[in-house]
């Protein structure tokens, strides 16, 4: 019996082409990986949902202060949802307060970052209320997505 030895009958066509398909798989899954985590866009202001129940307090008869998490630690601002005339101290909010009542403005509205401690928002409550003048409160904190 004899054995030929030689080149094989295969088609070298074959090992030509590469199969790309995993990797344009492995691509499409880091996209969709790195677009679910990334930030595309830091929120520069506090954006409240509007409320299910009950009515929204003009901003023209209120004062409004913010405080926003910036790196751990919570600061405020004597804004309506933006980082202006800021950050301030528990004296400055109740100075701000102090003066929005002498313009006839008897709401406190204070917008709040979702990791803002709850005793920050409280003591922030506390400096607006050492105005004398009956003042009705609203807090504002955005929920976590």
């Amino acid at each position: 019996m004899a054995v030929a030895f030689g080149k094989s009958t295969r088609n070298q066509e074959d090992d030509d082409e590469m199969d790309i398909t995993p990797m344009i798989d492995v691509t499409f899954l880091l996209l969709i990986f790195f677009m679910v985590t990334s930030n595309m866009k830091q929120a520069a202001t506090v954006n409240i949902p509007p409320a299910k129940h009950g009515q929204g307090i003009p901003t023209s008869k209120a004062t409004t202060l913010t405080i926003f998490n910036t790196e751990g630690d919570p600061e405020i601002y004597l804004s309506d949802g933006t980082k202006d005339n800021g950050p301030a101290s528990t004296e400055e909010v109740t100075a701000y307060v102090k003066q929005g009542v002498s313009e006839g403005k008897l709401f406190v509205i204070i917008k709040a970052d979702t990791d803002v401690a709850s005793g920050f928002v409280e003591e922030v409550a506390r400096a607006a209320n050492e105005v004398e003048a009956e003042l009705v409160f609203y807090v504002g904190v955005m929920d976590k997505k």
